[in-house]
């Protein structure tokens, strides 16, 4: 990155999730408030270009807003709905407990309850991993991801399952079971009724059809794609003896940032035109499959999944990308060992893979439940 103009490096570093060295030195300013507003924006466009492509029968551009509106929902969950389950976006226990069953209830997501008693288990060093984690029963329950099979049929079963009509419908349907049959018996009246009134008021203004396209695909479908490709690059396995011993090394061992992109490499000697036609090239890799990856898989700070876990507490966490680095920086005490991190979604999911089979003899060993 050091190679291009500095006015542009804001947005490489977003996109890459790996900061500049001299950006160290500036403050950081960035809160909850302003995730929410651009998070919030996203969505808005998003809808709003699906919207458009409907009506106009422009399929790129609805394209691009189920993209967007994806986008913004995957990163409300996994940024502000996941932060107030930490009771880390407002100032009271009661406020993050509102904003996280809003949230939950807008988009039909897993009742806030019941996800903020299962990531507390995730975090917990005892259970990550393990059946009990929501991560790993995920990949094997849904994905049917085996420590036996072989890193391509693990490719291909995610693929699949991400992309399986059959399987969207059962997560869509299931979703809005436990909604309704959620423990929280006003939020799930509130729920169910807040989508039964949109359905009828969408129904009786002949706009049924913008809010299946525009919202409810979105909801469903471009969550579940999203999820299932993301879950794939959240935890890494250590080697056995560091997964049986669940010590501190094990979750600094267990997670690794995933930074998004490829390095820009041009030799040295390589003349203008040389230079001109290898940026090129690596700009046109990273603003077209790296930059969906980033909008569409790996939103808002999921690149930074390490720093949370070492940091689950930390207030600075708005500012994910300098906060990590500056942790990096400083060695990450009390834990035995550095940040570890991976160039590029591929790299990182396709060595996920390698570890999970050399993860198989641990989990053969666990006594079945």
């Amino acid at each position: 990155m050091q190679e291009l103009p500095e006015f542009t490096q804001p947005f490489w570093s977003w996109l890459t999730a790996k900061p500049l060295k001299q950006e160290l030195e500036k403050t950081q300013t960035r809160t909850p408030g302003y995730h929410i507003a651009t998070t919030s924006l996203t969505l808005l466009c998003g809808i709003a270009c699906a919207a458009a492509g409907f009506s106009s029968g422009s399929f790129l551009l609805w394209l691009l807003g189920f993209v967007l509106t994806t986008s913004g929902i995957k990163k409300m969950q996994v940024m502000i709905c996941h932060n107030c389950a930490h009771n880390m976006v407002f100032d009271s226990r009661e406020a993050n407990m509102r904003g996280g069953h809003l949230i939950s209830g807008l988009m039909m997501l897993k009742p806030f309850d019941i996800y903020k008693k299962e990531h507390l288990l995730h975090h917990d060093h005892k259970t990550l991993l393990t059946e009990n984690d929501d991560t790993l029963s995920f990949l094997q329950g849904v994905v049917g991801l085996t420590p036996s099979d072989s890193v391509a049929m693990m490719w291909f079963k995610l693929t699949a399952r991400a992309l399986s009509p059959a399987v969207i419908l059962r997560s869509s349907i299931e979703r809005i079971y436990a909604t309704a049959a959620g423990p929280n018996r006003r939020v799930a009246v509130l729920t169910i009724g807040f989508w039964t009134v949109l359905t009828a008021a969408a129904i009786a203004l002949n706009l049924w059809q913008y809010l299946l396209v525009a919202w409810v695909v979105p909801v469903f479908a471009g969550y579940h794609i999203s999820t299932t490709f993301r879950l794939a690059a959240e935890h890494t396995w250590p080697s056995v003896d560091i997964l049986e011993r669940r010590g501190i090394d094990f979750i600094s061992e267990s997670t690794t940032g995933v930074f998004i992109g490829e390095e820009l490499k041009i030799p040295h000697g390589t003349g203008r035109f040389g230079r001109m036609i290898r940026i090129a090239v690596w700009a046109g890799k990273m603003l077209t499959f790296h930059l969906f990856i980033r909008i569409f898989v790996m939103v808002g700070d999921t690149p930074c999944h390490d720093f949370h876990h070492r940091r689950p507490k930390s207030k600075d966490w708005p500012n994910y990308i300098t906060a990590r680095e500056r942790d990096l920086e400083a060695g990450s005490k009390p834990y035995p060992s550095n940040y570890q991190d991976y160039w590029g979604y591929l790299t990182a999911v396709t060595v996920n893979f390698k570890n999970f089979r050399a993860a198989r003899a641990y989990y053969e060993t666990q006594p079945a439940t």
